[in-house]
């Protein structure tokens, strides 16, 4: 079973998610995969820190970079030991035993074959694991049919009981 959380920039994807492994954590069930927690400041993103879901462990994935000249914000630098974290995490053999693999987020990167695209076939193999991914909202039509996901359940993180609907479908997937 595929899941994918959508919805706009900022709008809650990531919460979303931390809410769930947090839920699924506290009852037992066995995680793997990735999440990327937003980093704030002033209202504005300033970065990500990466989350092995199998280990709890956290570091950093990137920041927010500004010009020393001019004081413009720049696009995010990605951190070399995030993006092997994120690697080890999303390997799957890692993977391999667990009930529940998260992917935050699958976007244009992974679209383009960068980012964390090598590892989402291979994920995909596993199929005794339910697989949530975190996509944006306008990125969810090509995202599923890049990795054909059919059927996938798409939860959209401003809908009225969004928590409920991904508890149900972990239910409808043995999950819980």
């Amino acid at each position: 079973m595929q899941i994918i959380i959508t919805g706009g920039r900022q709008s809650g994807k990531s919460t979303l998610a931390a809410r769930l492994v947090q839920f699924l954590n506290s009852r037992g069930v066995t995680l793997s995969g990735i999440l990327a927690l937003g980093l704030w400041q002033d209202d504005q993103r300033q970065g990500f820190d990466l989350v092995d879901l199998k280990t709890g462990a956290k570091c950093p994935l990137a920041r927010r970079q500004t010009d020393p000249e001019d004081g413009t914000i720049r696009p995010f630098k990605f951190f070399e030991k995030g993006l092997i974290a994120g690697a080890k995490a999303l390997d799957r053999e890692c993977c391999r035993n667990t009930s529940v693999i998260m992917v935050d987020e699958v976007g244009k990167l992974e679209l383009n074959g960068e980012g964390w695209a090598r590892f989402l076939e291979p994920l995909l193999s596993i199929r005794s694991a339910v697989h949530i991914w975190i996509v944006r909202e306008n990125l969810v039509e090509k995202v599923s049919r890049r990795w054909n996901l059919e059927p996938v359940e798409i939860i959209h993180v401003e809908d009225d009981g969004s928590f409920e609907k991904l508890i149900f479908f972990l239910k409808k997937g043995s999950v819980l």
